[in-house]
């Protein structure tokens, strides 16, 4: 078939425009014939319209078609794409945990270590108190038998 669809298509809209106008031409008597001419010449013309509209429709049929192996590769690229993707998501999921558990990790540590100074810092001043108060008491506890023996030995 070298003709296209389009070409069919003219032609069989040229040939019932022409059958179109010989129903026309003719003169028949009665009303009734009259009627079934007018009828019929519409439904030609309705089927000529819809013949116009399916030609387009065949046009744009094919246009698309004429796009449809190349969507289809951009397609299946992006499927294999998404598959590698979802191949190593749980093994770049996991690298990306360790490493914000290590993170944590850290950060505890440090934090540990902080408590750990503040800790001893804590313990350094009660220990310094608690020698003030030895120091005190064994200061208290010369003086005292010092001034009683004073006191005794004055009296």
């Amino acid at each position: 078939m070298s003709r296209t669809i389009d070409e069919l298509i003219e032609d069989e809209y040229a040939a019932q425009q022409e059958g179109v106008s010989h129903i026309q031409t003719i003169e028949i008597n009665g009303e009734n014939e009259k009627k079934t001419d007018i009828e019929v010449s519409a439904l030609l013309i309705d089927i000529s319209e819809i013949l116009r509209l399916l030609s387009e429709q065949m046009i744009r049929l094919n246009e698309v078609t004429k796009s449809l192996p190349e969507t289809v590769a951009a397609l299946r690229t992006t499927t294999e794409a998404v598959q590698c993707i979802s191949n190593e998501l749980p093994t770049i999921v996991r690298e990306q945990c360790l490493e914000e558990y290590k993170k944590i990790l850290g950060n505890a540590v440090k934090n540990y270590n902080q408590m750990q100074k503040a800790s001893d810092r804590w313990q350094k001043s009660l220990d310094k108190k608690q020698e003030k108060r030895f120091e005190i008491i064994t200061i208290s506890a010369i003086v005292t038998p010092v001034l009683l023996i004073l006191l005794i030995s004055l009296k």
